[in-house]
């Protein structure tokens, strides 16, 4: 028989105890030290987050960034750090690296203040890469500052770019049936094109968002709200890359009205039986090397 535990016990336990604490303390540490991408893209993963897993979206990996934005190369040229002539900039302005450098990542008080100076001035601009890079202009979440429904409906836009392959069905156009026109009548094509995939882009978005369990009439409000914060409601422009204001709110509404309720059923007909056992939970990683928030949904 096991004698009696001795006195010496008490002590031992409390040993242990301490131990164990201080274990769970050095833990908790590690991760409180953990490098962790921007507010910015932790707004944008938890709103992608909840579009990725209601949508039962399946894609190959997805990467979010900020950008410095649009303003950045005039502010990085009036700086000196940057000099185009006019003809440089017909052919390729070496200032514009400067838009898509990561803020973050400023190299001295100089390039900060031409991050400031971007990030105070700049536009809510994203714009969705074919290989699955989405690059967020920093000057968006001032212009929708803690506006999830704005920034969801941008995530479902830009998504839906990256899924149904708008940059790739381009590309197919351009070099195919359109290769053998002149470049007028080719861009002028390609203009055209780009419209309608701005058009359905937008249509996508409304869907995502409303599988997600949101409103979609958030994302028409987002559309008027962006063209007033910008100060720019502009008009139908047949070489331009995006509709008229006027034509992409009406055709945002009509879907609403319609079209959209029977897309939902369809989606609900054909998931009915909800997600399989082995759908996985998207997964997370922060690259602050190449200030990269990835998402694998596979």
């Amino acid at each position: 028989m096991p004698p009696f535990p001795s006195a010496a016990w008490p002590k031992r336990l409390a040993i242990l105890a301490a131990g164990l604490g201080l274990a769970g303390l050095g833990v908790a540490i590690v991760f409180a030290l953990r490098p962790r991408p921007p507010e910015e893209l932790q707004q944008v993963q938890l709103v992608s987050q909840e579009l990725l897993l209601r949508n039962q979206l399946h894609t190959s990996p997805l990467h979010f960034a900020l950008r410095a934005g649009s303003q950045a190369p005039y502010w990085a040229e009036k700086a000196g750090l940057c000099h185009s002539s006019q003809k440089e900039k017909q052919e390729g302005d070496p200032c514009e690296f400067w838009a898509e450098r990561a803020p973050g990542n400023a190299q001295g008080p100089l390039q900060q203040e031409v991050n400031r100076l971007a990030y105070l001035t700049g536009s809510a601009y994203a714009h969705t890469y074919s290989h699955g890079v989405v690059m967020f202009d920093r000057s968006f979440f001032l212009v929708h500052e803690r506006d999830p429904d704005a920034l969801r409906c941008v995530v479902a836009h830009e998504l839906s770019h990256f899924l149904r392959k708008h940059a790739y069905r381009s590309s197919l156009q351009a070099n195919g049936p359109l290769a053998d026109l002149s470049d007028d009548d080719r861009n002028l094509q390609l203009a055209a094109l780009s419209q309608q995939q701005e058009l359905e882009a937008d249509r996508e978005a409304m869907r995502l968002v409303a599988i997600a369990g949101h409103n979609p009439a958030a994302c028409v409000s987002w559309l008027q709200r962006s063209a007033e914060l910008d100060g720019d409601a502009p008009p139908e422009d047949p070489k331009g890359t995006h509709p008229g204001l006027k034509r992409r709110l009406a055709l945002a509404r009509a879907y609403l009205k319609g079209p959209l309720a029977k897309e939902l059923a369809a989606w609900k007909a054909q998931h009915r039986h909800g997600p399989s056992q082995s759908q996985r939970q998207p997964r997370w990683q922060w690259n602050p090397a190449d200030s990269l928030l990835t998402v694998y949904t596979r």
